[in-house]
């Protein structure tokens, strides 16, 4: 039976963001390396970390962010958690670059986070899946 992932309590503060926790499963034993994987657009953290709970591993913890909800460009301003506003679809449409920077800012808190418990740097992986409906 696979472990179910600790729920989110808490908040994530910086950068103006107040978010909860992400979602983690643990490693089976002693975590000695770490997978950080963002969700998709309108998706939560909880979804892929029930996921992760099916290929729980010794040495890995998992962990899974929530994106902040925020207004959509694309979608005519309708919210979703996203972790930076998309304008357009086409690969030459304008960016935005202050959300990428601040999803960035959160994810490179939690590597800190991680190398502050004890698990070096390269031993954190980072993933993810479609930002795009």
């Amino acid at each position: 039976m696979s472990p179910k992932p600790k729920s989110a309590t808490g908040c994530m503060c910086g950068n103006n963001m107040s978010l909860p926790l992400p979602a983690i499963v643990p490693a089976a034993r002693k975590a000695t390396a770490a997978v950080i994987f963002l969700h998709g657009l309108s998706d939560t953290g909880n979804v892929w970390a029930e996921a992760f709970a099916g290929i729980q591993t010794p040495h890995v913890k998992n962990m899974c962010p929530h994106a902040p909800i925020k207004p959509l460009t694309l979608n005519v301003g309708i919210s979703k958690p996203s972790w930076f506003d998309i304008i357009r679809l086409q690969t030459d449409a304008e960016e935005d670059e202050a959300g990428i920077k601040q999803a960035s800012e959160k994810i490179k808190t939690l590597i800190d986070q991680e190398v502050k418990n004890g698990i070096t740097s390269h031993r954190i992986v980072l993933g993810g899946f479609s930002q795009v409906d």
